[in-house]
């Protein structure tokens, strides 16, 4: 169609847009005339794919041959063939060129240069019969004037970084000494105890369950007596025990939900996928091969992606009530004790979690004092507990979280500055003036309640949500101490209005889901908490049942057999079940309201399955040993990864050739440097703030020096 277009034909395309663009401008601020469907009225007013539904169900009044020609080109803009997706794509295109030029022309002599020949573009075209038009929007001159190693933040993050790496080195030359002191001390002791009585002494005795000789532990334990506070303090830092403990692949002992480590990973991947598809495609010289991609069925994996972060907010929601729940059981059981004794001895503790990561603090029970009172009301003494445990709990989780947190904020900061300076293309990201201005949104954990274009790494907008669905399901637990049925009441409410809001938002803006445009209502409904709260209320209500059953269940194998179809075909219908690849209004509100809760759903029953012992071959799978180091990585894994991605690809010299296995291999790449990297992190920012808030808090017991 496009071939046999005539330069008539291309005229009046081309005044076409260009009246289109200035009715835009004209009426956009008028919103009195849009008021309940102004995104439908822009989307429909530009969007070819919205044409073919006015053609067929309006009556317009059209040429006969226009007619005819527009369903067949709209017909096949969405069938996704080729010519027409061309045909679209060069509807107001915006040209990058590169141009060689001698140094001594600046930005205002080329830009001079440029509009001259822009005259002398239009009036060839002219004289070729074509109406052409061609404005030149900015000259930047590629490398730029910035100066990386003269930028103050850059020397912050370099001493920062500089610092922490003699603190790991110190620290683990210091660690190394005392354990090879100390097992030269215990070695000569069990060779003169072996000595003096050979004859009844057994080696087996010295080995514990675990696999650790009694010598070790008393060489840990003899350390740690040994060392005051400033000692543990510089032992925190130690690259030996941080990397021992993430690298572990020792399954703990204390009844651990080992599937979720799997699950967690396996997100992350797909999260790095998904990822790298969007780069990619920003910088793709074959754009309309982006079109007939996201026609392929499979291609509904990377639209409608945004379900793996559902997971991560079921597994937050599901630990942060596990652990809340045996931190209650130990201390109850300790209490007892102590009455027994006469002996009452209250001590304050706490645990926080993330969904990207794992760690416990005990937490001094509330039960203690709460259940001894026989008021229905919570008097002003529980409140003032309550109200400390709270601060004491989310100051821990800010506290350990932040560090690496921050230190990837500075580093994407520094990197968009030196990517933009640098790259032929404008990145995709304007982190280089998001995160100067609006970091400390990131900090405080607020940075999804703002628009995406003042938001600093956008795909922080997770760790904000997180964070506020842990100060909610805090305060549920926290009231579900004295009175658990005001807490399930509450939880409800609390999942019915997210419904009920979401619902809303997306019939006021006339909202049409399509694979296409997963971004689409980013502000208004993607990232905001009360659209994605439902999987993490699903995550505390199944971490609830869990605990209280122990993952002891006796399930009918038919009930099993329905859960696992039932499971994954919840699953499937939400990942694939957008065929036509768009939803109308009113399934587009239920698909994005109902449909993470859903997913919340879908992933509780393959947890409980695998946790009670009815997974078979997939809870083998997800409770690898292998995935356990892997998991503990999540958390910086996808705070960096987009980093990673946005620094190679933006410094390429040229456009990229889009093919799916091209792709598939640069995102395996991109995996493996997105975990090597979150270990550098973890191990050096993220490990070392876990121990220092439990030496600092009482986790350890030191002697003074």
């Amino acid at each position: 169609m496009c071939s046999k277009m005539s330069s008539g034909g291309r005229t009046m395309y081309l005044v076409t847009v260009l009246v289109l663009v200035s009715v835009v401008g004209a009426n956009v601020n008028s919103t009195s005339e849009v008021i309940g469907s102004r995104m439908a009225w822009m989307k429909g007013l530009l969007d070819h794919h919205d044409w073919l539904e006015l053609l067929t169900k309006k009556n317009i009044d059209l040429p006969k041959q226009c007619d005819e020609d527009l369903k067949t080109y709209l017909q096949a803009l969405n069938a996704g063939q080729l010519w027409a997706s061309k045909s679209k794509f060069s509807s107001g295109r915006t040209i990058f060129v590169g141009e060689c030029l001698p140094a001594s022309c600046g930005v205002p002599a080329v830009e001079t240069v440029v509009r001259a020949a822009e005259s002398a573009a239009a009036a060839r075209a002219a004289a070729a019969g074509l109406a052409a038009s061609l404005r030149t929007l900015s000259v930047r001159p590629v490398p730029g004037a910035y100066d990386l190693y003269a930028d103050r933040k850059f020397q912050i993050l370099a001493s920062v970084v500089l610092l922490v790496i003699v603190l790991m080195v110190l620290a683990s030359f210091y660690e190394g000494y005392l354990e090879r002191k100390y097992r030269l001390l215990h070695e000569a002791g069990d060779l003169e105890l072996a000595h003096d009585d050979v004859d009844h002494k057994n080696l087996n005795n010295n080995v514990p369950a675990d696999g650790k000789s009694n010598a070790d532990n008393k060489d840990k334990d003899l350390r740690r007596e040994t060392c005051g506070m400033l000692s543990e303090l510089l032992l925190s830092f130690s690259i030996l025990t941080n990397g021992r403990t993430i690298l572990s692949t020792q399954r703990p002992s204390d009844g651990a939900l080992t599937c979720l480590h799997g699950i967690r990973f396996l997100s992350v991947l797909w999260v790095i996928m998904v990822h790298t598809y969007l780069t990619v495609f920003f910088i793709g010289d074959n754009k309309t091969m982006r079109v007939v991609t996201e026609r392929n069925f499979m291609y509904q994996s990377v639209g409608n992606a945004s379900y793996c972060v559902d997971t991560f907010f079921f597994i937050g929601g599901l630990l942060v009530t596990v652990l809340f729940l045996r931190s209650e059981d130990r201390k109850n059981a300790r209490r007892a004790e102590k009455k027994e004794k006469q002996d009452i001895n209250k001590n304050l503790n706490g645990f926080t979690n993330s969904a990207l990561s794992i760690s416990v603090i005990s937490q001094q029970s509330f039960k203690e004092d709460l259940l001894d009172t026989k008021e229905k009301m919570y008097t002003k003494g529980e409140v003032l507990r309550m109200v400390k445990s709270f601060f004491v709990l989310f100051f821990y989780r800010v506290v350990r979280l932040t560090p690496a947190y921050a230190f990837v904020i500075g580093i994407t900061e520094v990197s968009l500055r030196y990517i933009y300076n640098q790259s032929v293309f404008d990145p995709a990201i304007p982190d280089h003036i998001t995160c100067d201005y609006f970091w400390w949104r990131n900090l405080l954990y607020i940075n999804n309640l703002f628009s995406s274009k003042e938001m600093c790494m956008v795909w922080s907008w997770y760790m904000a949500n997180d964070t506020q669905f842990y100060v909610v399901g805090i305060i549920l637990l926290l009231i579900s101490v004295k009175h658990p049925k005001l807490a399930a009441i509450s939880l409800g409410l609390v999942l019915f209005s997210s419904w009920a809001t979401t619902v809303y938002i997306s019939v006021w803006h006339q909202y049409k889901a399509r694979i296409q445009e997963p971004f689409e209502m980013f502000d208004a409904l993607y990232d905001k908490p009360w659209s994605r709260i439902g999987p993490y209320l699903i995550g505390m209500m199944v971490g609830w049942y869990l605990h209280k059953t122990k993952c002891k269940v006796r399930i009918p194998y038919w009930l099993v057999a329905v859960g696992w179809v039932g499971s994954l075909a919840i699953i499937g219908s939400l990942i694939f079940g957008m065929v036509d690849g768009y939803f109308e209004v009113w399934p587009t509100a239920f698909y994005v309201s109902i449909g993470h809760t859903g997913w919340g759903v879908a992933v509780a029953w393959v947890a409980i399955a695998c946790c009670c012992g009815y997974g078979g071959l997939v809870n083998s799978l997800l409770s690898y040993r292998g995935f356990l180091p892997l998991s503990r990585l999540t958390y910086c894994a996808y705070l960096v990864h987009p980093t990673i991605m946005v620094y190679t690809c933006f410094l390429l010299d040229g456009p990229f050739h889009l093919q799916n296995a091209t792709v598939i291999t640069i995102y395996a790449g991109y995996a493996v440097m997105a975990f090597l990297a979150s270990f550098a992190i973890s191990i050096a920012f993220e490990a070392p703030a876990v121990r220092l808030i439990r030496i600092i808090s009482g986790g350890h017991k030191h002697k003074s020096q």
